[in-house]
This record gives C-alpha cells, sequence and structure tokens, in this order.
C-alpha cells in the first residue's frame, strides 16, 4: 500500500504574465491586472475533489507535429462521471472512450520523448457554470483499440468565474454510435468548410478554445512555453463564419478575467484549435487553423460593434455525428451575460417578421386619471429585451372595436390616422408566460388613441379600484408591426469586472423603460448574477402611482429563495423622487433606500454629483424639456453628454 505525501498549499507557478499576454494587456489598457498568483502551481484540493467526481466531460488540448493546436473532448464510455481520479495534487488520471476522427489520437499516438508534451484542460459544470482550468504536460498514454488512459502531470492551476456559461441539464447517454463524417486533418487553400459544418457552427451556443504559447529561446526559463484551454461561450450563433471564403471564423471577445490568456497566446504563437460540441445530438466539430486577434478599427471592420475579435483561418477538421455520450434533458438557460449575436459586415443578419402576431387585450387596470395598464397576449411568443417598445396598429379597433364600446364620432383630423402608435414595453413575457406583455401609457391631452384606449379601461373599472380587471370579452385586438429601440441591456458584472453602476432619470411616463429594467436588474441580482448598483432619479406629479409601479416590479423578482422582503446580496437600489409633498410607501424591500425631494430636479447638478454620476452608467427617459434640463444637470456634475442614452416622449 503506498502512502501519498500530503503537500504543502499551492504555491505561485508562474514568475509573471508572458510577452503576449503583457503586450495585450498594454494594447487594451486594462486598469488592472490580475496577480499572477491566482495561477498556482498544483491542484488545489477542491478542485481535485471537483474534477473526479461532478465532470461529465473534459476539455483538453494538445499539439499535433505541426505545433497546431487540437481541442479534444473526453468522456467516459457512458458519459458518467468518475472517469477522473487525483492520486497527488500533481496528477490527474483520465480513463476515456475516444471516437474515429478526435485529433487527440494522432497527436498522442507518437512514442513519448524525455520533453513530455504540453497539454491543458478544463473542468466545467455546464449545471452550475462551475469552472477551473489547468496545465502541464502528458505523462503517459496508452490506447486499446478507442479506450485511451491518459495521466497528466498538472503545474498550473486556475479557477475562473462563470460568465458566458449556459446552464443545462445533461445526463448520460448510451445510444451513442459515433459516425465520422469529415475528416481533413489538412486542408488546403483552395478548399471551403462544408455547408453543413457551417451550419453547425452557426447553431452552436458553446465551445473550447485551444491556444499555444511558444516562448522564444530567451524567455524559456522565465516564460515557459504551454498550452491553454478556454470556455467561450453565447447566444447560438455567436461564432460566425465569413461567407466569402468558407473557412475564416471570427469569434468575438467578450470581456472576461482580465488575464488575456488566449489573446496572449495567439498574440506570439498565431495558431488556435476550437471544438464545438452538441449536447442535443451528440454531433462534435474539432478546428485548427491560424489564429489572429484584431482590435478597434479592424476588428469593427470585420464585425461592427465588437472592438477586440479573434479568427481562425481553418487548415484542419474533422466532424464526427452522434460521438459525444451525453445529452441535454430540459432547454438550457441562455447567460445573462451574454450579448446579442453580432454578425459580420459582409453578413445580412437576419430579420423578424411580425406580420402574423396579433395582440388580444385581455386585462386593464386604471391606475389614475389619465393612467392605464393594458395586459395583451401575444398569438406567438415575441422576443423582447427590457427597455424595448412595441409598434402596434389598431386600425381595427379604431375604425370598428371602437364604437362599438364608446360613443364618439370621428372628424377630419382623425380620418387620415393610420392608427400606428409606439409604446414602451413595462412588463416583458416571461418564460412561464412568453405571450403576455404590458404597456402602461398616458391618455393624451388631444391625442386620438390612447384617450379612447383610457375610455375602454375607465368603462370597466369606473369606481378607479386600481384592479387589473378581466376584459377579454371586449374583442380589442392590435397587430404587432414591431419590436424596437436598441438600446443596450446592461447586463451582469461580476465583481471582478467592478459590477455596474447605474443612473436613470425619468420624467413622468418616462419610467415605462425602466419598469422592465427593474424587473431585469432584480431577477438577475434575486439568481446571484451580478454586483449591482442603481440610482433611480424620478420627476412626477404622480409619485404615489410611479412608486406603486416600481413596487410591483420588485415584486416579481424570480428566485426560489428571495421574497420581495429579503434582500439579495447584491443589489442596491436608490430612489430619488421629485415631486409635491407626498407619503411615501413603507412596502420597499430593505435594499431600497427611498430619498424624497420636493419640488423639480434642477440643473445645478447638485444631485448628480452626490450619487457620483460621472462612474455611473447614465440613461435619460422622459418629455424633451426635461430630458434637455436633466443633460444641463448632469454636464454641470461633469457628466460628458456624449455618455448618456437619451429617449425622449413627443405626443
Amino acid at each position: 500500500m503506498q502512502t501519498l505525501q500530503v503537500s504543502s498549499d499551492p504555491l505561485p507557478a508562474l514568475r509573471g504574465w508572458h510577452p503576449g499576454e503583457q503586450a495585450v494587456q498594454a494594447i487594451i489598457h486594462l486598469p488592472e491586472r490580475v496577480a499572477i498568483t491566482a495561477i498556482v502551481d498544483r491542484l488545489p484540493e477542491q478542485h481535485r475533489i471537483f474534477h473526479t467526481t461532478r465532470l461529465h466531460f473534459l476539455p483538453v488540448t494538445t499539439l499535433d507535429q505541426q505545433g497546431r493546436p487540437w481541442a479534444s473532448f473526453l468522456c467516459s464510455n457512458d458519459g458518467t462521471p468518475g472517469f477522473i481520479s487525483s492520486p497527488t495534487d500533481a496528477l490527474l488520471m483520465v480513463k476515456a472512450r475516444l471516437w474515429p476522427g478526435d485529433p487527440i489520437i494522432q497527436n498522442c499516438s507518437v512514442q513519448l520523448h524525455d520533453e513530455k508534451p504540453l497539454f491543458s484542460g478544463i473542468g466545467l459544470e455546464v449545471s452550475t457554470r462551475r469552472r477551473n482550468k489547468f496545465a502541464g504536460h502528458i505523462s503517459s498514454v496508452s490506447f486499446r483499440d478507442l479506450d485511451a488512459d491518459f495521466t497528466f502531470g498538472v503545474t498550473q492551476a486556475l479557477g475562473l468565474c462563470p460568465k458566458y456559461i449556459n446552464i443545462r441539464s445533461i445526463a448520460p447517454f448510451r445510444g451513442a454510435s459515433p459516425r465520422l463524417i469529415y475528416e481533413r486533418f489538412q486542408l488546403g487553400d483552395e478548399e471551403r468548410l462544408p455547408d453543413d459544418v457551417i451550419a453547425f457552427i452557426h447553431a452552436a451556443d458553446t465551445a473550447f478554445l485551444g491556444t499555444s504559447y511558444v516562448a522564444a529561446k530567451e524567455d524559456e526559463n522565465i516564460y515557459p512555453s504551454r498550452v491553454g484551454t478556454n470556455h467561450r461561450g453565447g447566444r447560438p450563433g455567436f461564432v460566425r463564419v465569413k461567407p466569402s471564403d468558407g473557412k475564416t471564423l471570427v469569434l468575438p471577445n467578450y470581456a472576461g478575467n482580465r488575464m488575456m490568456n488566449s489573446l496572449g497566446d495567439i498574440h506570439i504563437t498565431p495558431v488556435a484549435g476550437i471544438v464545438f460540441p452538441s449536447f442535443s445530438n451528440g454531433s462534435i466539430l474539432h478546428i485548427t487553423g491560424k489564429a489572429q486577434t484584431l482590435y478597434g478599427a479592424s476588428a469593427r471592420a470585420v464585425m461592427p460593434n465588437m472592438n477586440i475579435i479573434s479568427t481562425i483561418y481553418v487548415t484542419g477538421f474533422s466532424f464526427v455525428e452522434n460521438a459525444i455520450p451525453l445529452r441535454e434533458t430540459g432547454r438550457a438557460e441562455r447567460s445573462p451575460y451574454s450579448p446579442p449575436v453580432c454578425y459580420l459586415a459582409e453578413e445580412k443578419p437576419p430579420s423578424t417578421s411580425y406580420a402574423d402576431i396579433t395582440l388580444n387585450l385581455i386585462k386593464a387596470r386604471v391606475l389614475d386619471d389619465t393612467l392605464i395598464t393594458l395586459t395583451f397576449e401575444s398569438s406567438r411568443p415575441v422576443d423582447i429585451h427590457p427597455s424595448q417598445n412595441c409598434v402596434l396598429e389598431l386600425t381595427e379597433f379604431l375604425r370598428k372595436r371602437s364604437h362599438a364600446l364608446l360613443d364618439w364620432e370621428e372628424d377630419e383630423s382623425t380620418v387620415n390616422d393610420d392608427c400606428v402608435r409606439t409604446w414602451t414595453i413595462s412588463t416583458l413575457p416571461t418564460p412561464d408566460a412568453p405571450c403576455i406583455l404590458s404597456i402602461t401609457m398616458r391618455a393624451i391631452k388631444g391625442g386620438l388613441i390612447t384617450p379612447i384606449l383610457y375610455r375602454v379601461a375607465r368603462s370597466v373599472d369606473p369606481q378607479l379600484t386600481g384592479e387589473h380587471i378581466d376584459v377579454a370579452d371586449l374583442k380589442v385586438c392590435a397587430r404587432l408591426r414591431g419590436v424596437g429601440g436598441n438600446l443596450p441591456v446592461p447586463e451582469p458584472l461580476a465583481a471582478c469586472d467592478g459590477g455596474r453602476r447605474l443612473l436613470w432619470i425619468a420624467g413622468g411616463i418616462g419610467i415605462t423603460p425602466f419598469l422592465s429594467l427593474t424587473r431585469h436588474v432584480a431577477n438577475l441580482a434575486a439568481r446571484g448574477f451580478g454586483i449591482w448598483d442603481v440610482t433611480l432619479v424620478i420627476s412626477t406629479r404622480e409619485p404615489e402611482v410611479m412608486l406603486g409601479l416600481i413596487q410591483e416590479a420588485f415584486a416579481t423578482m424570480s428566485s426560489g429563495k428571495l421574497d420581495g422582503r429579503q434582500s439579495p446580496p447584491d443589489l442596491k437600489f436608490t430612489i430619488h423622487v421629485y415631486s409635491q409633498r407626498f407619503k411615501l410607501p413603507e412596502s420597499f424591500p430593505p435594499f431600497v433606500s427611498l430619498i424624497p425631494h420636493e419640488g423639480r430636479l434642477d440643473d445645478s447638478g447638485v444631485l448628480f454629483g452626490s450619487v457620483d454620476a460621472k462612474s455611473r452608467e447614465s440613461h435619460i427617459c422622459g418629455p424633451l424639456p426635461f430630458v434637455l434640463n436633466a443633460m444641463k444637470s448632469l454636464q454641470a456634475a461633469g457628466v460628458n453628454p456624449e455618455h448618456v442614452k437619451r429617449e425622449r416622449f413627443t405626443y
């Protein structure tokens, strides 16, 4: 019986960031760098437990004889955990079942020499978004047909933050029967990727990137050569293939842990490999090629709106169907960190038609003498983001149905009205109610459609009870022309990125986009996504109504562990209300601070200076005079007006 010596705590593995990492960190002007001491020289105990008990798969990177990185996807023969063991904190032993076309077979089939081949891996649990990566060398490997035993010597280990991992439940799948479709380890310059392979890439929401850093001789002792494996994730289609050549992959670079390991490797050694697994059908795509990273204008010329991209010009690939002995058991939950798909400049982004969607009014709520909330049910689900608006066409309602419900006469001013109106969506569809949305609107004096809609709502609630009244029997219908509003939605920032500091400024009915944004932020915070510090400034003649709407936004927080009276640990929400004297409500959650101000928001900048507006992301919505006044106040507080998002209502 062999007794393993218990080692001391892991020590720093590296003496500093290698020249490529330093160069990239300088190129993008990182305000701070993660300490190199975060990378330790052996596996911490919690990493060993995680790798040996929790993992269904293990992405790893190896090099071929040309020095090209290939990413592989190791699993047990039946997809169950436990195929990894760790006899010491410097060793991982893996018993894997491979499939034809896996490049690791040829990369490791040669005789191991005194200089042990480099390798790296990343342990990732998709159900919890936990991940840890490691690197070192291959100590030994043996093959029995497609069964392989690997011993990996670990010299570097690092814990990572969970951004961009899409949560999914996976289970072993015993029906895997690998079928090699393509094996082109050497792809000619004139050849393109097959159309089905490109379609597979464009459907993927998860990939693992393999890179290589080959040290210059003068740097080898201080910054030794190594390979790296990193997760890449986003919405389906986040990786694009250039239509012009059919073989250049474009990867957007999303903000991560600020180490720049992968980009640093590519900066020095311009090659990369990437593997795309499918958890829905078990297919897998291995790719390697020449890599390059573009910054600033060069990046935006290829992929507009992205300041950093990496490209991989494919020089080899293999594609295997039904290879992975795992299947997802439900619908994946998209990471809230993932931005919308960015398309290439040479692509035509897809457009969504809403011509077939109708909205039926199902509930009406009268808030006061001019404000109402209308709840609609769409004929099919609609993808709507916080703060977006909907464009409705109400010809049938105005010309026909309204006359059946109300006594009113059209005049010359209404004959040529196109009956198309735009309103901000105050309550978005949810996974539980994907066809339900609400609009909060004001009946505008001198308007046409909003006063009629208000009268319809008031007819079912003449006593102004403030309740949601079922009005489906009224058969009020609208057609959805489209969904607009392209302001960026604040996605979470983890503690390592400083969290989100937001400043929302609303004038009157300008509160509506912030209702959906409040729900968005509160739900993310309740689920543990991001660090949030929000300041909301409201100027209104109806403070009780507006604050009531905000209260309701908090009441819908989607968390199994939190209710409206508990505090998410990473959410601070401060509300400044400008109005005449009013009574403060007592039912806000404890994480909300409510500060009253009598009168109107002035343009002195005092308030915005006190809330440190210069360090916040500012967003104003309201009537034009209010927006102009708020802009003066922000500028007086030192805020650059070019950094302020502005929306105004015109009637």
